[in-house]
């Protein structure tokens, strides 16, 4: 093992989001360890099998997309195939075309450099073309940037003098990609299918028209306010419910779609100045090595470096990095670039060996003992959820017992997750209400209480605790008084002003604490709003009978 430019600023960033996610952050979210973890473990095992990945396991790669897009171009050209509702814009097995876009990027864009650079043959040329037709299935702007970063990256790190020498290649790759977007007009133009490029042309003309100014301009006044250390890993959600404006006020919005400022949000300056400290190494020494590296022909380190340019460039304008398994490949690619550079001579220090033996115990244990312990950790987020799950199974079969006990082990297994306690104090509380248990309703309302301790800006807890409070206060040892009732209720309102559920509660508050006219003015607001929401009509009919 060897200590580099690169893994040192890996390190240290990976470090800095494990600190910020179990210290720092007011709030506590497992994807912040899996994040740090992901990139990291991804990373180090690309380092050390470095050469059966840039072999075996890049052709597994590649196969693997050429799947994944033989699926996106199905969907397109036939409608079939959709895992949920069709859609005139590809998704293959992901949840957005975009998410499809950035996935076919990072085999697309190695593959394209391959034979851009004298290798492989009609193989490889037809697998590009395949790649780059399921990308316009996707009709990502994003994607679309991510393909011209790689292919101005190729193009600036091969130089002229290969351009030249590769020129017919060049030719026929363009040749190949304009006969492919002809097909695509023409099979849109003989109405068997969507696709167009207005929103590209739109954008280029007049801007981006999809209003992420808007989400832009709160995150960078998130930025100033909490300037070095951030909000907390994946606190976006939170920070922009109180702050967000039309048109996304009936939206909840988790992404700032551009992960650099969602970094800078959450890690705050110090988090995003060591991921760019990263990529300085990175393409500092890209620059410095270029020569070398075309004297030599390391495919590996260039296709990897286009690689992650393209997912780098479409970070600009969407959330790659917070995708868990693209997140992985950006580690192998790392990995890799990581590995080429000190095998060609880059600034390293390597790691002293361990001793064989240590307090008396031999290395390798002490290893596997340490990697079995890391496992272990990391899991117990997925065994919190697996037991939260099995516990919701039980309770909807009737077993209430086991359904708690389940809800248990998962809170008592990630004590810090908001929604174990809200989870597990609703089943309380419809158990104390049906079995008319007191002692239930108490232990509801103290889970409830927990868990706004645990996340302060989660308002469920605080909802189902304004809930039991004003449906079963009389049974309550400690009933709240009408005014604690409104202190939390406009708490509720503060963290989330323009959600429909902290309405409803507002106004089944003000009724609950006698202020009738209030309750029947908001309710007829909320109705206004909401016309077709029938619980509101519900709310305003039951507060207007009362």
């Amino acid at each position: 093992m060897a200590l580099s430019w690169i893994s040192a600023a890996l390190v240290g960033f990976c470090t800095l989001q494990l600190i910020n996610v179990l210290y720092i952050s007011p709030t506590y979210n497992a994807g912040g360890i899996y994040f740090s973890s992901t990139l990291l473990i991804a990373f180090i095992a690309a380092t050390c099998r470095s050469a059966w990945l840039t072999k075996t396991g890049f052709k597994i790669f590649s196969a693997i997309i050429a799947l994944i897009a033989v699926w996106a171009l199905v969907q397109w050209l036939t409608g079939w195939g959709f895992i949920d509702q069709k859609s005139a814009r590809a998704l293959a097995l992901f949840v957005t075309p975009n998410i499809l876009a950035t996935t076919l990027n990072l085999g697309l864009m190695p593959v394209l450099a391959y034979y851009l650079l004298g290798c492989g043959g009609r193989g490889v040329y037809g697998l590009t073309l395949l790649l780059f037709a399921a990308l316009l299935t996707t009709q990502s702007r994003g994607g679309y940037l991510g393909l011209l970063s790689g292919i101005l990256f190729l193009l600036t790190f091969a130089g002229r003098a290969s351009i030249v020498a590769q020129w017919r290649r060049y030719r026929a790759i363009g040749g190949g990609f304009l006969a492919v977007l002809g097909f695509f007009k023409f099979y849109a133009w003989l109405g068997l299918a969507d696709w167009n490029m207005d929103a590209v042309f739109a954008t280029l003309s007049h801007g981006d028209s999809s209003d992420r100014w808007q989400i832009y301009r709160i995150a960078w006044q998130g930025i100033f306010e909490h300037l070095w250390l951030g909000i907390g890993y994946f606190n976006f959600g939170y920070y922009f419910e109180v702050h967000k404006v039309p048109p996304f006020l009936d939206r909840h919005i988790m992404f700032v779609h551009n992960d650099y400022l969602q970094l800078a949000l959450e890690s705050g300056l110090l988090g995003l100045g060591l991921f760019l400290l990263m990529l300085i190494a990175v393409y500092g020494q890209l620059i410095k090595f270029r020569q070398q590296t075309m004297a030599e022909q390391r495919l590996p380190l260039i296709l990897s470096a286009t690689a992650i340019t393209s997912m780098l460039a479409h970070a600009l304008v969407d959330y790659p990095f917070h995708i868990p398994f693209l997140l992985a490949a950006f580690g192998v690619y790392l990995g890799i670039i990581n590995w080429q550079f000190i095998d060609m001579g880059a600034a390293h220090w390597l790691l002293p060996k361990t001793p064989r033996q240590f307090l008396g115990l031999r290395s390798g244990f002490i290893g596997n003992a340490l990697v079995i312990g890391m496992m272990a950790w990391l899991g117990l987020p997925a065994f919190a959820e697996v037991s939260a799950g099995y516990g919701e199974f039980r309770f909807q079969h009737r077993d209430a017992q086991r359904g708690l006990y389940w809800h248990s082990i998962a809170r008592t297994l990630q004590p810090r997750t908001a929604k174990y306690y809200w989870q597990e104090g609703i089943i309380l509380r419809e158990l104390g209400a049906a079995q008319a248990r007191p002692d239930l309703l108490d232990k509801s309302d103290a889970i409830f209480s927990k868990g706004l301790e645990v996340n302060p800006f989660e308002v469920n807890n605080l909802l189902e605790k304004l809930a039991l409070h004003r449906q079963y206060g009389t049974q309550l040892k400690q009933p709240a008084s009408h005014q604690d009732i409104i202190t939390w209720v406009n708490r509720a309102k503060s963290l989330q002003p323009h959600s429909d559920g902290v309405q409803m509660e507002y106004v089944s508050c003000l009724d609950f604490v006698g202020e009738h006219a209030n309750a029947i003015e908001q309710a007829k607001l909320l109705v206004h709003r909401r016309p077709q929401f029938k619980a509101a009509q519900q709310l305003l009919e039951s507060v207007s009978h009362d």
